[in-house]
């Protein structure tokens, strides 16, 4: 059995380890920085000494995320990273990591024709592509199931749960525009007026929200870890779903 360590209070510029138990470990980089610039959370799984990095974040907070990734896994061990999109705050620092890692780029293929302009002349072979329909992936001593989350806000867009922490990586959903960083929901109703503009701005349609939901709802999920603004711990989990299928987004604007 593991142990989780999740709760208010928790410095969102250090790196924090979120779940571990003698096998797996899954870790916050420590990647907020509170400035003008969009912050990124950037999240380390290591299991059975190999890692998977969850959008790395850009170019310029690279040589932290590698600093913190290194207490926990030798870089040269990380075999996949992870993006949910190919915009430069999640992805802009892919060309590093390849050169010190050589991980498998993971993500859907819509994005694989976009790996040229980081760099890569042979973009097929440095990925891992997820078909529409996503995939279900053994991983050390966990699995990862990477679900469908397309058109939130990405139109090629996974969220993934992992099975042995039951945490849910859910990318753009759950991103919230904090006035003060913090990394752990505390006040659920304060952090959805966060949560609100830029769901109802990034998000496509509240279709696409429900077709997601009807996915995860019946997950065990201990936390809800995004790309951007805060994790929301278990107990808030009903209450971020219950926000997400009465929204109005996207398209749903339009007259």
């Amino acid at each position: 059995m593991g142990e989780y360590f999740i709760e208010p209070g928790l410095d969102p510029r250090k790196d924090h380890v979120l779940y571990r138990d003698e096998e797996h470990m899954v870790v916050y980089l420590g990647t907020q920085e509170g400035g003008e610039d969009v912050d990124v959370n950037s999240y380390l799984i290591v299991s059975r000494g190999k890692g998977i990095l969850i959008d790395p974040g850009g170019y310029k907070i690279f040589s932290k995320v590698l600093a913190n990734a290194s207490k926990y896994v030798d870089p040269r061990d990380i075999e996949y990273v992870y993006i949910c999109h190919q915009d430069p705050d999640v992805a802009g620092s892919l060309p590093l990591w390849r050169e010190i890692s050589n991980a498998k780029i993971i993500t859907h293929w819509l994005w694989t024709r976009f790996l040229p302009h980081f760099g890569f002349e042979d973009s097929g072979s440095v990925t891992h592509e997820l078909p529409d329909e996503g995939e279900t992936m053994n991983f050390g001593a966990t699995t990862l199931e990477f679900i469908p989350a397309h058109f939130l806000h990405s139109p090629g867009h996974f969220t993934i749960y992992d099975r042995r922490s039951r945490f849910l990586f859910s990318g753009d959903i759950g991103i919230a525009l904090l006035d003060e960083p913090y990394l752990v929901v505390e006040s659920m109703e304060k952090h959805i007026q966060a949560m609100k503009p830029v769901h109802e701005r990034l998000m496509a349609s509240s279709r696409a929200i429900k077709a997601w939901l009807d996915r995860v709802r019946g997950l065990d999920i201990e936390a809800i870890l995004p790309q951007h603004g805060a994790i929301i711990p278990k107990k808030h989990v009903p209450r971020f779903f219950d926000f997400l299928e009465n929204l109005k987004c996207g398209v749903d604007f339009l007259r």
